[in-house]
């Protein structure tokens, strides 16, 4: 998986291709208009694109989490000739859509609750300190390895011996808005199915 953000206002005409949240950058080498990030062992980790505008026009702020084939075809020469290989569409964001099974008070934090998830195919344990939170509502989570909006990495884990195999999002979270913290319930999509790479009612 690998991740693009771009936010003119903040960073200017910047595209960031983020390909391991958790390497530490160690080098860089500029070709063109591409500065490439390497880590120590040489391995390419991300690069940031400038005066990306010129091949393409990017309206949206923050993480591009279903960039378009037309936008990748456009970046893609850069990044060949830099030395990249060249993204492919992704088939997953990394964000799906669950429902709620089962809500269980935690037994050692007393702002969350134990949640269990169904994808429709099985089902998915994690915990959550949502308020607004009902069995049988649909809300939308990031799985194991799913680059968030902030950058980071979710890893699949567990915590004080629950298994937190998904990690809930709020409408802010999925940068859809800016002022909602609470769990998103989405509309119109059928468990399992992908978050971004699925026309719903977002």
């Amino acid at each position: 998986m690998y991740r693009l953000f771009y936010d003119y206002e903040t960073n200017g005409d910047i595209l960031f291709l983020l390909m391991d949240p958790e390497a530490k950058v160690h080098h860089t080498k500029k070709v063109g208009n591409v500065v490439v990030l390497y880590d120590e062992n040489e391995r390419v980790v991300g690069a940031n694109l400038f005066e990306v505008s010129n091949v393409a026009k990017i309206h949206s702020r923050g993480a591009l989490f279903a960039p378009s084939e037309k936008l990748l075809a456009a970046i893609n020469p850069w990044l060949v000739n830099a030395g990249i290989p060249a993204l492919s569409v992704e088939k997953s964001s990394g964000f799906k859509v669950f429902q709620i099974v089962k809500l269980e008070e935690h037994p050692l934090e007393e702002h969350s609750r134990i949640v269990t998830l169904s994808d429709g195919m099985k089902e998915y344990s994690t915990v959550s300190s949502f308020s607004a939170l009902k069995e049988g509502d649909k809300v939308v989570g990031a799985i194991d390895g799913c680059i968030l909006g902030d950058g980071t990495l979710f890893h699949a884990k567990e915590m004080r011996h629950i298994p937190v195999d998904v990690q809930l999002m709020s409408a802010k979270d999925l940068r859809i808005g800016e002022e909602d913290d609470e769990a998103f319930h989405p509309e119109g999509y059928a468990l399992g199915e992908d978050f971004f790479l699925t026309e719903g009612k977002k």
